[in-house]
């Protein structure tokens, strides 16, 4: 494919909120408004008729002057919240939809979106981490918040991070040791079940998290087993016939090791190792269908770290190895899929400041990938970029970031393509006071398609309707090409030290959009990724927050809530449109978290829903229409003496089935229809620090 130098394009809007915020008086300074990007600073407190209260931490301004806004989930609040996974702490992250029960084809979780357009990019320490090359379950899944120091959210472009493009950046930030001693940590045991005429299941796990420092030597182990053993029936019907019952039997083992040491050169240099080791293995039996998943790899991180007040080096290498198997014992024979993927991946992060007012980033990132296949010929990856980003906070009111990526891809083996793509962003934040802002983001961005939606290996599906439309077969198409993005966002936020809102509004204009699109070969539906000519995603969102800090007697609380809209449009080749398949009109959530120290009892509740929707297959002469879904989970934590500690969740209370219909365009009729179960799960934990 020939290299393309896209043109930039300037939304006419953008420029007329440029000129106003331009043109706005600076002469009186102000404090920068506090957004969530900030670091705590010292708590305030006032005095009220009849209440003392301390309000939230005031957050101190960071000094990474970027225009382009950052979320933090801290470890505290994973810990007030009683998260235990990292999905649990991103669902109260607006804008990220996490995908329906038994959504996708083999009754998973479905798909992680971001506004609806793709996956997000998950980082490590700042370091690349991807699944397995099938899918499977990535680094991120086997992480717990004990391993944890914050988590970084980045919702719009920026040239520094892993990814330009439009989907979010996460940033998983694991901690140092809390307290300079040779050894502590927390053990943590855990039994949970469900159980129900249709379904039952049952899980356990045991994690180990301990670190110390030894002088310039900081050390931790971190150790993740789990178990999950399921049976559920799925109900599947076509038109005309009676309805069928599935009925499906898991089990499920996990297991991840991580070792990391990082040595303190000076008080401005440190060297840094991680290791991550994983085995997960699934065995399912579904009718006369047997299936055996296994998935092993091993991750090292290496890292120099070079701060100097505002200024920083920072260079990375990087090795992973993955295996996965997957083995379809039928009736008409055995398939077995075994892929291998060798990465390799050398970096340099730099920033320089000049003064508090204007600083730059800039970095180069090179990695090569192999993805070997049983079925397929070997695929090679070649990948390397550059990139720049100046900011400058041009007033007291007005910071403006500038950043351009360059990037050049080279595929061969099975694919021969080369490419190479310039990615501009601009970004301006205009500070009305110490509490309002507006925000806005320009880009230009690519994303090419993972090496494993290139692999055209065909995955069979669970159950008796496999290979039916509303449980299809996968694969990928070896024939994908990168989506070209261009897109406007705006933020106008309300920012205190006790919380505040924040309305979004954007504007994505993509051309050869990928959306997995349903096809059939034979007699057998198979699900692969597929381009269309361009689609449009507009949408906006309201997110809120509030908290109260622990007040003289002991109480504190927390609430937050967002709701998320997205229309997102294919244009057709006759012209005519059609919305994306399988991406909601909007998703809503709020939490409440309430704590009370006397008694060391903190309490949380988080509730999800999403409305019922349809929409029309691509090229297939039905529709497809899914329920709505309400999720409420709970939780709670009660700490004791000597440093022990019993926590008691509750997941899916009040939750509704999941429940699809394929319905005749033309008749109305009912085609094929296909429903899971959602039941209450209770989970206890035990924990003891040392």
């Amino acid at each position: 494919m020939k290299s393309r130098l896209p043109e930039f394009k300037f939304n006419a809007l953008m420029l007329s909120l440029l000129a106003i915020s331009a043109t706005v008086s600076a002469s009186d300074p102000v404090t920068t408004a506090a957004s969530s990007n900030s670091e705590p600073s010292p708590t305030t407190v006032q005095t009220l008729p009849t209440i003392t209260y301390v309000a939230e931490e005031a957050t101190a301004k960071d000094p990474d002057i970027s225009a382009i806004p950052k979320a933090v989930i801290s470890r505290e609040e994973m810990e007030q919240y009683g998260d235990q996974s990292v999905k649990d702490a991103l669902r109260r992250a607006a804008g990220i939809q996490m995908g329906g029960l038994g959504s996708g084809p083999r009754g998973g979780n479905g798909a992680m979106r971001f506004r609806g357009g793709g996956a997000p990019v998950f980082l490590i320490n700042g370091e690349p981490v991807q699944g397995g090359p099938r899918g499977g379950m990535s680094v991120v899944d086997s992480i717990t918040p004990d391993m944890i120091e914050r988590i970084e959210i980045v919702k719009q472009p920026s040239v520094a991070q892993a990814s330009v493009a439009s989907s979010a950046v996460i940033n998983i930030i694991l901690k140092e040791p809390l307290d300079d001693t040779l050894i502590s940590g927390t053990v943590r045991a855990g039994y949970g079940f469900a159980e129900s005429a249709q379904k039952e299941e049952e899980r356990k796990n045991l994690s180990l998290q301990m670190d110390g420092r030894r002088d310039a030597l900081i050390y931790s182990l971190s150790v993740n087993q789990m178990w999950n053993d399921s049976t559920n029936v799925i109900k599947s019907q076509k038109n005309g016939e009676d309805a069928k019952q599935n009925k499906r039997i898991t089990e499920r083992k996990s297991l991840m090791i991580s070792p990391r040491m990082e040595y303190e050169l000076d008080d401005q240099q440190k060297l840094i190792a991680e290791v991550f080791y994983r085995n997960n293995q699934s065995d399912g039996q579904s009718g006369r269908q047997i299936q055996d998943d296994k998935n092993d790899s091993i991750r090292l991180n290496t890292r120099y770290e070079r701060k100097d007040q505002g200024n920083s080096d920072k260079i990375r290498l990087s090795a992973e190895h993955q295996n996965e198997t997957e083995k379809t014992r039928l009736v008409t024979g055995t398939n077995i899929i075994d892929q291998t993927i060798n990465e390799y991946g050398l970096a340099y992060d730099g920033v320089r400041k000049f003064d508090d007012k204007k600083q730059i980033k800039f970095g180069v990132d090179s990695r090569a990938s192999e993805l070997e296949s049983n079925i397929e010929s070997t695929l090679d990856e070649q990948r390397y970029a550059m990139y720049v980003e100046g900011s400058m906070r041009v007033t007291d009111r007005n910071t403006l970031t500038l950043g351009v990526r360059q990037e050049w891809l080279k595929r061969s083996g099975l694919v021969e393509y080369s490419d190479q793509h310039f990615s501009p962003v601009l970004a301006h934040r205009f500070d009305f006071d110490e509490h309002w802002s507006l925000q806005t983001n320009l880009s230009q961005a690519f994303r090419s398609p993972r090496a494993d939606s290139l692999m055209p290996t065909i995955s069979v599906s669970n159950d008796e309707d496999a290979g039916s439309l509303s449980n299809p077969d996968r694969g990928g198409n070896p024939n994908l090409k990168p989506e070209k993005i261009s897109a406007i966002e705006s933020t106008l936020g309300y920012n205190t030290p006790a919380g505040g809102v924040n309305l979004t509004a954007y504007h994505r204009k993509i051309d050869d959009y990928i959306e997995r699109v349903i096809r059939q070969e034979g007699d057998r539906y198979i699900e692969t990724p597929s381009n269309q000519d361009n689609a449009t995603t507009y949408g906006v969102e309201l997110a809120g927050r509030y908290a109260l800090k622990q007040t003289e007697n002991g109480h504190s609380f927390m609430l937050n809530a967002q709701v998320s809209t997205v229309r997102a449009k294919v244009e057709e080749a006759n012209g005519q449109e059609r919305l994306v398949s399988d991406v909601a009109p909007y998703s809503a959530s709020a939490g409440v978290s309430y704590n009370y120290q006397p008694w060391r009892l903190s309490t949380s509740l988080n509730a999800n829903y999403t409305p019922a929707y349809s929409r029309v297959l691509d090229q297939e002469p039905y529709r497809r229409s899914n329920n709505q879904r309400i999720n409420v989970d709970i939780s709670a934590t009660k700490r004791f003496d000597n440093d022990w500690a019993a926590s008691f969740n509750a997941r899916n209370i009040f939750s509704t089935d999941y429940k699809t219909r394929l319905t005749d365009l033309t008749s109305g009729e009912l085609h094929e229809a296909r429903s899971y179960e959602s039941i209450p799960s209770f989970m206890l934990s035990l924990e003891k620090k040392f």
